[in-house]
Formats: structure tokens, C-alpha cells, sequence
């Protein structure tokens, strides 16, 4: 190879390394060794990236090869199929049996294979052929089952991780669009995230057209609008464009299809945003995402978190919750709707929907559980898709975006409609309301309204509280709800009445108390998860049972405005600083979160929990347990935070020299000040 051939793949792979495998996918750079011989494993041939479950210090050579997890070899500007990426094979073949590894990745920096070290056959997840490197967590998922079946080619994961794999490869791609978006000047961030949904959305109608057995081959479609001349992909795909909106169902999200056509082709007065080389080099990063069916995350969320403007974001906040949490409490909402039953069918709303964030994880809970059970039949999925889900929100914007949203997480997008859920006054928002539902999921609105609380026990114009209202009356008897609501609900000494009413209406069954910026930069408000069964109206005391209550210190993300990933994680053992997220062990076994694992059974009254925060450093403190409801009806206003309970306050009390002492260093501190300035 050429000095300066070798040169720019040196180069390539260094971005590879920095700006995928770090930045987008989180293996920490320190398990990651480009181009390093290891003469005892592989003699002079060099593998190009190995990475481990251990840091390599230059010493640790056999501990670091022990304890592999991926190997690839990296052929800089090949094409699939040519004679250096037969090299790459036939190295791989080679070396990944010296190094332990049933299995080995060939890139070319933009395109990636995984193959079978034994039979070289490629490597497929979720029935999907591999063409982008993964997390660490799959790595360890495809060497342990390669490990214990050497001609397996299929690797099959569960929903929880193959969300987690989605949205990082995902995310690589939306950063690969921010690359090109940089020589865009769009209106604002609103119109380009709603130009990548809608362009995304173009590329997932043919998907569910093939899945469900409707394509036409005599018709124009996303995979005919590719070509090698680039003002033909642009007029392809506005030709697309006018069919769909013409002759399908996915006509309902005009709107968003029509921020592409406009942006790629112009409105007749004014000239296309987006040039056409532009165009057809987006249409090449999302041809790439595919197959997007059953990816398992919210995709706008997605978009949204990558391309909205901190302002953005704060003003989204009101309808806007992360995924992390979304999918948890759907889960724990709906654990025991495992097996499909079309004679005991039942329906979800969220009755401040947003763009669906909670209404797409449950529906994605709901697919993986009847998949396990082997109920996912024809029935079933007619279940999900027409009958299970509806979504209310007041604004109309929203609505689009969650019918697309359902639309793209497999469908369910039927009932979705714009009203105000405190007071409908359309037609499809009544009729909605006035039914009763099994499960109720929302993050509703907080702070002052204009709608009065349909309650007896306090007069409040509070959104949070009149939401909460509402949920208790849209559940039917025996119905459960997850509601996010800030502390206020759980602790104002004024709301003490209220919260005996819900004590008398509802079993609370769960507390849980999420991280003071769980929501930043949205908002900082300090929120909790609350999880009731509605009662009898002919019960009128106070539940009996007692309350589960859990305290949430680290989610995987700073505990700051800025929410970035920590990344900390042990090797042996998982996530050291996220009790909500799934992950895989070093053996390869897939392990429910902490919070799942945990879930109504945790109590460490006796011996309290200790655990490593997002700064490496060990706490020790109460997180969970059930309390008595006799301790809560016995507290004079009926208070039911956690922290209240689970951790006390306990004053620090100083004598009055001390106090006097104090003062005397503040004023020395201000007249110091003063000095300075004068």
C-alpha cells in the first residue's frame, strides 16, 4: 500500500475511532487499540481495532486479549466485495480464532460488515444484516452467542437492547445529516426537524407497505427514486411525494411530507431550500438507516434531541419526556399484560400526549410481550395497531407528529386527536374522554391554567392537579395510571385534602422519585412518578395497603442543565450510575435495569443501600422500601414524598457563639469586597 494511502486510512480510522465508536456509540477510548502488535496472538500481522472489556496500559497484553469483545479490520476507500475487502476477510478469517473471537467486523470506514469468523457468512440482528458498529453491549451479546453456537449467523436481542442499538446507530446518522445541514440555512430548528421526520418517514412507507403486502411493483417508491444524477433523486422524490399524498393513507401527514417537498423543489414563488447535491447526499444517510421498522425508541424525540436549540428545548418541555423514562414506566405500567387475550382486550391514553413518547414505548412494551408469550397473532397486532392506543393533546402540531411517531414504531396511530383534555369541545376529543380506560400514561402541563379541578377537596386552577383529576376519571375500576407530577401534589401542606381524596379513590400502589434535572433543561422542576389503581366509588376509606416508594439518584446522565451521558459503567457488573437502563453482562446474558430488577420487592430498611454516583464516588443512604400507610395517615398532612420517609431531615444545630462567629466571617468577607472595589 501507498505511504500515503496508509496515511489517510490511519486518519480514517482515528475519526472512526474518535467520532463513532466514542463520541456516538460510548466505549471508552482507553479499551479501544488501533494498530497494535500483539506478536503472542497474531505474530506480525497487526489487527486494525480491537476493543476490550479492560483498558490496555501497554502491559496488560493477555488480560486485554482475554477479555475481547469485537475485533475489525479496516480497509480505507474499498467497495463491498473488491480485492481489499476480500484482504480484510481473509485476514479476519485468520485472525479472529488467534484472538479468541468467534466473529469479526470488516469496514471501509463508511460501510461495515460482521461475519461469522467459521463459516464468513454475515451477521444479522433482529433478522437485520449488521452495517454499522454497535455498542459494547452487543458485542458482548454476539461473542457470547457465537461462543456457544460457532455456525450461528442470526442474533436475536430483546426489545430493551435493541432500542438501545437503534438509537445509537440512529444517532450516528442524525450527526452525519448535522454535517451536511451546517451549508442549509433553514428557517429555524422546528423546520429542520420536521424535515428530517418527514424525509425519515418517506423511506419507512415502503417498509410497511412491503411488510404488510401491499407494494406495488408498477409504482414509485423511495428505493426508485435513487440515481446516479442528482437533480433525478430530487424530482423523484417530489414525484413520490404527490403520490403519497394522493393515493395512500399516508396522505394524514401531508404536512410534514410537505416541509420536504417545499424545502427540496420550492413553493412556485421561492427557490429550493436544499441544493440537489444536498438532497440526494441525504437521501444516501437515510437510505443507510434502514430497516427502520421496529426500532423501539422514539424517533422524533430522537431528532429532537439532537437538532432543538436549548430555548427550543425549554419551550418543548411542557410535552416533551425523555425516552429513558418513557419506556421504564411503560413497562412497569403494563408487566402484567404479557399474553394476548382478544376476549380481555383493553385501551391506553395519554390524555397530554405530546409527540407520543409514552403512547411509543407502550406500544413497543405491549409487541415485545406478546412476542415472548408467542401470542403476537393476527389479532394481536390488529389489537395494537387500531383498537389499544389513543392520544389526546391540545395542540394540533402534536398530533401529526405522534400519528407519524405511532405510524413509524409499527402503527397505533388511529385514535390520535387535538382537543383539551380539561375541557374537550370537538367531536373525536368527547368521545374520547368520555370512555373509560385500563391504563392511563401522561406527563401533563404544570403551573397555573384556566380550568378548574374537578375536585371537592381544594379549589385550583393548577394544571398538574386538574390533570390528575381527569386520569382518576378516565380509569375504570381496577384501571391503573402512571402520572408524572412535580413535588408540589406530593408534599404543599394546602393539597393535603387532595391527597386524602386520592388516598380514598385509589390504591397508590408506587412513588418514585426521579432526579432533580431529569427534565432539564425543560424545565428544573423536582418531579415523581406516581402509580395508582382506581377504587370502588363505594370505598370511601383510605387504602390499607402499604405504599412502595424509590428514589431514582442517577439515570446515565449529569445530574446538571446539560444531561450529557456519563458513561460510567463497571465492566463486571453493569451501569454504575444508571438504575433505569437495561444492559448486557461480560457473559453476554441480557439483565433487566435496576429500577425493573428492584421493582416492588426492594426494601433497605435494615441495611441501607450503597452505590457509586456519576462522580465515581461511593454513597451510602435509604432508596426503597414500603411504608406503612398508618405512618402516612398518622402525618398531620398526609405527605407522600419519598425522601420524606426513605431519608428524613435532620437539622444541624449550632450553639450562638458559632452563629455569632459566622456572621463575623460574612461581614469580614464584605468589607473585604468593598476594599477591593473602593
Amino acid at each position: 500500500m501507498a505511504k500515503k494511502q496508509k496515511k489517510q486510512e490511519a486518519l480514517s480510522v482515528s475519526r472512526l475511532i474518535n467520532e463513532v465508536l466514542v463520541a456516538q456509540l460510548s466505549i471508552p477510548f482507553r479499551q479501544i487499540v488501533n494498530d497494535t502488535t500483539f506478536s503472542k496472538y497474531t505474530g506480525s500481522k497487526r489487527p486494525d481495532i480491537l476493543i476490550s472489556e479492560f483498558e490496555y496500559d501497554g502491559t496488560n497484553d493477555e488480560q486485554y486479549i482475554k477479555n475481547l469483545v469485537a475485533y475489525a479490520e479496516a480497509k480505507d476507500d474499498c467497495k463491498v466485495g473488491d480485492k481489499d475487502w476480500k484482504d480484510a476477510l481473509k485476514q479476519g478469517k485468520i485472525k479472529a480464532p488467534k484472538l479468541g473471537l468467534p466473529y469479526f467486523i470488516v469496514t471501509n470506514c463508511k460501510t461495515t460488515y460482521f461475519y461469522n469468523a467459521k463459516t464468513l457468512k454475515q451477521l444479522t440482528l433482529n433478522g437485520n444484516p449488521i452495517r454499522e458498529f454497535q455498542t459494547i453491549d452487543i458485542y458482548r451479546l454476539i461473542k457470547n452467542k457465537l461462543t456457544a453456537n460457532p455456525d450461528l449467523d442470526a442474533i436475536n436481542t430483546n426489545v430493551d437492547s435493541i432500542s438501545t442499538i437503534s438509537e445509537a446507530i440512529f444517532n450516528k446518522k442524525l450527526w452525519e445529516l448535522a454535517g451536511v445541514y451546517r451549508g442549509i440555512n433553514f428557517k429555524d430548528n422546528v423546520q429542520k426537524i420536521d424535515f428530517t421526520v418527514g424525509f425519515v418517514a418517506l423511506e419507512y412507507f415502503e417498509e410497511k407497505e412491503e411488510i404488510d403486502g401491499n407494494k406495488d411493483a408498477s409504482k414509485v417508491y423511495w428505493s426508485t427514486c435513487d440515481d446516479e444524477v442528482a437533480e433525478k433523486v430530487k424530482n423523484n422524490l417530489s414525484g413520490y411525494i404527490s403520490r403519497l399524498e394522493d393515493e395512500t393513507t399516508f396522505k394524514e401527514f401531508k404536512n410534514v411530507m410537505e416541509v420536504v417537498r417545499i424545502a427540496i423543489s420550492g413553493d412556485g414563488k421561492n427557490k429550493p431550500l436544499i441544493s440537489v447535491d444536498d438532497v440526494k447526499q441525504i437521501y444516501s444517510i437515510i437510505d443507510s438507516m434502514k430497516p427502520l421498522h421496529g426500532t423501539g425508541f422514539d424517533l422524533f424525540g430522537a431528532v429532537y434531541e439532537m437538532f432543538a436549540s436549548s430555548k427550543e428545548k425549554k419551550d418543548f418541555g411542557e410535552y416533551f419526556t425523555r425516552r429513558h423514562y418513557t419506556h421504564i414506566f411503560s413497562k412497569l405500567l403494563l408487566q402484567d399484560e404479557d399474553v394476548y387475550n382478544e376476549k380481555k382486550e383493553f385501551s391506553i391514553i395519554d390524555p397530554a400526549c405530546g409527540t407520543g413518547g409514552f403512547l411509543t414505548e407502550s406500544f413497543k412494551v405491549l409487541l415485545n410481550n406478546y412476542e415472548k408469550s408467542g401470542t403476537l397473532t393476527t389479532e394481536a397486532r390488529e389489537f395494537l395497531s387500531k383498537k389499544c392506543f389513543y392520544g389526546v393533546d391540545v395542540r394540533d402540531e402534536n398530533i401529526s407528529r405522534t400519528r407519524l411517531n405511532m405510524f413509524l414504531v409499527g402503527d397505533g396511530h388511529t385514535h390520535m386527536y387535538s382537543d383539551n383534555s380539561l375541557n374537550p369541545t370537538r367531536q373525536n376529543g368527547k368521545a374520547t374522554l368520555s370512555k373509560k380506560y385500563q391504563y392511563v400514561i401522561t406527563n401533563p402541563p404544570y403551573g397555573n391554567g384556566t380550568i378548574k379541578a374537578k375536585t371537592n377537596a381544594i379549589s385550583t386552577n393548577r394544571t398538574e392537579i386538574a390533570f390528575i383529576c381527569k386520569v382518576i376519571d378516565l380509569l375504570e375500576v381496577g384501571g391503573k395510571a402512571c402520572i408524572i407530577t412535580p413535588d408540589g401534589v406530593l408534599e404543599n401542606p394546602s393539597y393535603k385534602k387532595l391527597r386524602q381524596e386520592i388516598l380514598e379513590k385509589c390504591e397508590i400502589y408506587a412513588i418514585v422519585s426521579l432526579p432533580k434535572f431529569a427534565f432539564a433543561p425543560y424545565t428544573k422542576e423536582k418531579t415523581y412518578a406516581l402509580f395508582i389503581k382506581k377504587r370502588s366509588e363505594k370505598v370511601t376509606k383510605i387504602q390499607d395497603k402499604p405504599i412502595w416508594m424509590y428514589i431514582i439518584d442517577n439515570d446515565g446522565l449529569a445530574n446538571s442543565d446539560k444531561r450529557f451521558p456519563t458513561k460510567l459503567r463497571n465492566n463486571r457488573n453493569g451501569w454504575m450510575h444508571d438504575e433505569i437502563s437495561g444492559w448486557v453482562s461480560t457473559d453476554g446474558v441480557e439483565m433487566p435495569g435496576v429500577l425493573e430488577k428492584r421493582w416492588l420487592t426492594f426494601d433497605d430498611s435494615t441495611n441501607l443501600t450503597m452505590w457509586i454516583d456519576e462522580k465515581g464516588i461511593a454513597q451510602t443512604a435509604r432508596k426503597g422500601g414500603n411504608i406503612d400507610i398508618n405512618t402516612i395517615k398518622n402525618d398531620h398532612y398526609k405527605t407522600l414524598l419519598p425522601e420524606y420517609y426513605l431519608r428524613p431531615y435532620s437539622p444541624h444545630y449550632i450553639s450562638e457563639t458559632d452563629f455569632e462567629d459566622e456572621l463575623k466571617q460574612i461581614d469580614n468577607s464584605i468589607r473585604g469586597l468593598l476594599d477591593e472595589i473602593s
